[in-house]
C-alpha cells in the first residue's frame, strides 16, 4: 500500500513522521515520532451525517500511551476535511506532554491535507 502523504516534520527537535493511506472509502493516517511508528492511541472518526455538524470520533488506548485528546483533535480535523472515516494511529514515545506539540503537529497535519490536491478521489 503507497501513502497518498508521507511527510517528515520537526517540532521541538522531535522528529514527526505523518503518512496517509486511502483505504476502500476510508483513510489510514498514522503519526509517530520513531520512524519505525508504532500503535499507541487508536482513534477512529467518522464524518457527520448531519450537514454542518461535527465529526465524532471514538478513541482506545492501547499500551498505557496517554494522547486522548490530541488523538481526538487530529481524527476529527481529518475526517471533517476528508469527508470519510478515518483510522488514526497516534504513537509520540518521545513527548512526555503534548501540550508543548500540539499547536505545531496541528499546523503540521493542515500543511499535509493541504496537499492533497482536488483532483485526488477523496
Amino acid at each position: 500500500m503507497k501513502p497518498i502523504i508521507e511527510k517528515t516534520k520537526e517540532i521541538d527537535k522531535i522528529k514527526i513522521y505523518l503518512s496517509l493511506f486511502k483505504l476502500q472509502k476510508s483513510y489510514l493516517l498514522l503519526i509517530s515520532d520513531q520512524e519505525n511508528r508504532g500503535i499507541g492511541n487508536v482513534t477512529l472518526g467518522s464524518p457527520p451525517t448531519i450537514e454542518g455538524m461535527k465529526a465524532s470520533s471514538v478513541t482506545h488506548l492501547l499500551f498505557g500511551v496517554q494522547r486522548k485528546l490530541l488523538s481526538k483533535i487530529i481524527v476529527e480535523k481529518t475526517t471533517s476535511y476528508l469527508n470519510a472515516p478515518v483510522l488514526l494511529l497516534l504513537f509520540l514515545k518521545s513527548v512526555e506532554n503534548e501540550s508543548e506539540i500540539a499547536k505545531a503537529l496541528i499546523l503540521f497535519l493542515n500543511e499535509a491535507l493541504n496537499e492533497i490536491s482536488n483532483s485526488t478521489d477523496k
